[in-house]
């Protein structure tokens, strides 16, 4: 059962303040700069995990788990091309996506889970910084 609190009502606001970008605890933390205590975000995280409300990304296993908000359920219908480097996400909105997934469906008989799929690479930014 989910409780309207000023917490959550803070968190939820500083989510959709940055709803493009992939959150670590810590990145939330520091922001918030202890107007929520610590505890309270991890409590939160996890409802909002279990409420749809957002993603959980796992870039590589020596990077913190980050966070996304998925505003009205929007991340749901395509792929994300997330930044190995920056942690930037991508919506992936692509009529090939699309033609893509009828294909699987249809030649395949099996439906994939969009608000799951993630696809990690380099962004643009990031590779010419590599250059």
């Amino acid at each position: 059962m989910k409780y309207k609190t000023k917490h959550r009502d803070e968190l939820i606001a500083f989510f959709e303040k940055h709803l493009d970008e992939h959150l670590s605890i810590q990145d939330i933390i520091l922001s918030l700069d202890k107007k929520i205590p610590q505890a309270t975000i991890y409590r939160l995280i996890n409802n909002f995990l279990d409420e749809g409300l957002i993603r959980k990304y796992v870039i590589d296993s020596t990077q913190a788990s980050c966070y996304q908000y998925i505003k009205d359920n929007h991340c749901h219908e395509h792929f994300h091309l997330v930044c190995e480097k920056c942690g930037k996400v991508i919506h992936l909105d692509c009529d090939e996506v699309d033609h893509l997934l009828k294909h699987i469906d249809d030649e395949h008989d099996f439906r994939i889970n969009t608000s799951k799929v993630n696809l990690y690479g380099l962004c643009d930014e990031c590779r010419k910084l590599n250059k």
